[in-house]
């Protein structure tokens, strides 16, 4: 009998899927609209159904098939159980339901006998930790708890300097100037209508206002950039204190502030090399749906044990 895993990898603009073979050679992928539950459960739910359905719909009847799905927001569906078992109905096949960050993970973890330290620095920040088979975040709170090393974080940072600045009867310093022209305030107090006027993601573009003004030599915006990657790594070096097995850990960083923000990855790796003595750094990303295809053969032999 043939065996097969289909991976998923949904998001908020796209869901991508990949029928893989079970030694993992890719046979066909295919896109669709958004599966992020927390957008819309039933369009997402639908976005689902019509990657599987495109994915198997050739494959012979005598078939063994894993659907692993890591996929955002996953935690919001209602009757998470209940969709899982329809699926496995409609298409027989044995599926599971995870986040999108575990299968990327799981992209950086693969079948490799190590513990995995994904550092994800984008509009906000988490990090997942690997554990043997066992996987655990650090962070990811959201902005209102944390977001420590994010784009969002530093915007915010760096708008609180400017109150501060303001209210404690100090010279506004030009970083702040700047940023007061950016968002078009006139006085200082404007910053609280950009703040709760804007989305978290148009706060955070801010961050690549500041990180122009680092790379034109503005020290206080390289000091709050190298603050974010600071941040990072503590979280990184907590991260590495839950692991119960240390032998061997990659650390591999992600997200689009983290790896383009001037200061903050050159940071972060320099704050890691004081503090640990071994590990292997991974900086170039792999699709989390190669991840999807790991965690499903892993689950997969589980099964057949």
């Amino acid at each position: 009998m043939s065996k097969y895993i289909i991976g998923i990898d949904g998001g908020g603009t796209k869901t991508l899927g990949v029928l893989f073979d079970i030694d993992g050679h890719e046979l066909k992928r295919v896109e669709f609209g958004f599966s992020n539950f927390s957008i819309d459960e039933d369009i997402a739910k639908a976005n689902v159904e019509k990657t599987i359905e495109a994915l198997e719909k050739d494959l012979e009847k005598n078939r063994e098939l894993f659907i692993q799905m890591g996929i955002a927001g996953y935690s919001k569906i209602k009757k998470s159980t209940q969709f899982v078992k329809s699926l496995e109905k409609k298409f027989n096949a044995f599926v599971d339901l995870d986040s999108d960050a575990i299968i990327a993970l799981y992209s950086v973890k693969q079948n490799k006998n190590v513990n995995v330290i994904m550092v994800i620095g984008g509009t906000g920040s988490v990090l997942m930790v690997s554990d043997g088979d066992q996987a655990s975040m650090v962070g990811g709170f959201g902005h209102l708890l944390g977001d420590e090393g994010s784009a969002y974080h530093l915007a915010i940072t760096a708008l609180k300097k400017i109150i501060e600045e303001k209210e404690s009867n100090q010279e506004m310093s030009e970083l702040s100037k700047l940023i007061l022209k950016e968002i078009e305030a006139l006085d200082y107090l404007d910053i609280k209508n950009f703040v709760y006027n804007n989305n978290k993601s148009d706060i955070a573009r801010l961050a690549k206002f500041i990180a122009q003004c680092a790379l034109n030599n503005d020290l206080d915006a390289i000091s709050l950039l190298k603050q974010e990657g600071r941040y990072l790594a503590r979280q990184t070096l907590n991260a590495y204190k839950l692991a119960n097995k240390k032998e061997k850990v990659v650390i591999a960083l992600r997200g689009g502030f983290l790896l383009n923000a001037p200061f903050v990855k050159e940071t972060l790796i320099e704050e890691l090399k004081i503090s640990l003595k071994d590990f292997e750094l991974d900086i170039h990303p792999i699709e989390p749906v190669i991840g999807a295809y790991y965690l499903g053969f892993l689950k997969l032999s589980k099964r057949c044990q």
